[in-house]
C-alpha cells in the first residue's frame, strides 16, 4: 500500500485528505470559495474534525503507527499508485496524529522545501568551518525540516514554544533512525531564544523559520521573587506583521561565513512572499552579507488534486547563497 500523503478533493471550507490510505475530513480556510468537485467521496472520510466543538470523529480508531513517507524527488504520474518507492529515495517518515486543533502533525505543502533543504545542503568538506554546518529550525512544530537538514549531515537546533510540539518532533526523529543525532531540543520562545544567541556568539550556516500569523511563548514555572526586585520579563505575543521584520534581521546576525540559507515561510493573510522579500532585501541593503549577492526564490505553497486543480497553502521566500569554489 501507498505510505503517501494526497490532497483527493476540497471546497465549501475543507479538506479531503488520504493519509496512507486513510481518508480524513477537516477545516480549511483556504478552500472557502470553492466547491468539492467529486461530493460522493466525502462520504467514505474515516475521521472528521468539528471546528465548532473542536472534536474528531472517527468512523474507525486512529492506528497508532499511522505515518506517511514523502519521496526524495517527486512521484511520476505514471507511478502514482505504486505501492512502496525504494528505501534509498526516502526522504522522510511522518508519524501522523489527530490533534486538537484539527492539525495532524505534519504540513506536506512544505514537501518541495524539505526537498530544497536537502538537495542544497552545504559540502561535508569545508574544513575548519564549524559554524557551517549548524542549522536553526525556529517555529520548528514537529520537525520535519529538522529531519530533513539533520539527515544531510547539520546539526540542528530544534525551537518551538509548545512542549507537546518538541516532545512530538522526538519521535519523529525516532522514526527516522535519527534518535543520536545531533539536535537540540529546546521549549522557547523563537524572538527570544535568536536573541540570546546574538549574545551568546552562536552562528548557523541554515536558519528555517515558519512564523504564525500570531501566538504566544511558552508558559514557564514563576521563579520565586527576591525582595525589591521586579519579575522577569515575558516574551510578549506573537504578531507576524509587527514581529516579523525584526527577527529576519536577527536571523541575517546570527549567518556566518560567506554561504548560507534562510528559508521563511507563512501561511498568514497578513504578510505574504513579497513583503517578506522586501524586508529581507532591505536588511541586506545594509549588511555585509547584501555584498554577497545571494539568490533569491519566492512563490506559493499549494497542494494539488487528482484532477489539477491547487488549493493555495501559504508562501515561500528562499534566501541563498552557495559556497564559492
Amino acid at each position: 500500500m501507498s505510505r503517501r500523503y494526497q490532497l483527493i478533493d476540497f471546497g465549501n471550507g475543507r479538506k479531503l485528505e488520504s493519509l496512507a490510505g486513510r481518508l480524513i475530513d477537516r477545516p480549511c480556510p483556504a478552500a472557502d470559495n470553492a466547491s468539492p468537485r467529486d461530493p460522493s467521496k466525502w462520504s467514505d472520510a474515516e475521521s472528521h474534525f468539528d471546528l465548532t466543538t473542536r472534536t474528531w470523529r472517527h468512523r474507525t480508531p486512529w492506528p497508532d503507527d499511522l505515518h506517511v513517507e514523502v519521496q526524495q524527488a517527486p512521484r511520476q504520474r505514471h507511478d502514482a499508485d505504486a505501492a512502496e518507492e525504494p528505501e534509498d529515495q526516502l526522504l522522510l517518515r511522518m508519524p501522523v496524529q489527530p490533534t486538537p486543533f484539527g492539525h495532524i502533525g505534519i504540513f506536506p505543502e512544505q514537501t518541495d522545501n524539505w526537498r530544497w533543504l536537502m538537495q542544497t545542503a552545504p559540502a561535508d568538506d569545508l574544513p575548519g568551518r564549524a559554524n557551517q554546518r549548524q542549522a536553526l529550525n525556529l517555529f520548528a512544530y514537529t520537525g520535519a525540516s529538522t529531519i530533513t537538514m539533520a539527515r544531510s549531515g547539520l546539526k540542528v537546533a530544534h525551537v518551538d514554544a509548545a512542549k507537546p510540539n518538541v516532545e512530538a518532533a522526538k519521535r519523529v526523529a525516532a522514526a527516522n533512525n535519527l534518535d543520536d543525532a545531533p539536535i537540540r531540543y529546546l521549549v522557547d520562545d523563537a524572538a527570544a531564544f535568536v536573541q540570546r544567541e546574538i549574545r551568546r556568539g552562536n552562528r548557523y550556516h541554515t536558519i528555517v523559520l515558519d512564523p504564525p500569523a500570531y501566538g504566544h511563548g511558552p508558559k514557564s514555572k514563576r521563579a520565586p521573587r527576591s525582595p525589591g526586585k521586579r519579575p522577569a520579563r515575558q516574551a510578549q505575543a506573537w504578531r507576524i506583521q509587527r514581529d516579523l521584520p525584526e527577527l529576519l534581521e536577527n536571523c541575517f546576525e546570527l549567518i556566518s561565513g560567506r554561504s548560507f540559507r534562510i528559508l521563511a515561510t507563512g501561511h498568514s493573510a497578513e504578510m505574504d512572499q513579497s513583503d517578506v522579500l522586501k524586508s529581507m532585501q532591505r536588511i541586506l541593503s545594509r549588511s555585509r552579507l547584501g555584498r554577497l549577492q545571494p539568490q533569491f526564490e519566492t512563490g506559493r505553497m499549494s497542494l494539488p488534486d487528482p484532477s489539477g486543480r491547487k488549493l493555495d497553502a501559504g508562501f515561500y521566500v528562499r534566501c541563498w547563497k552557495e559556497e564559492s569554489t
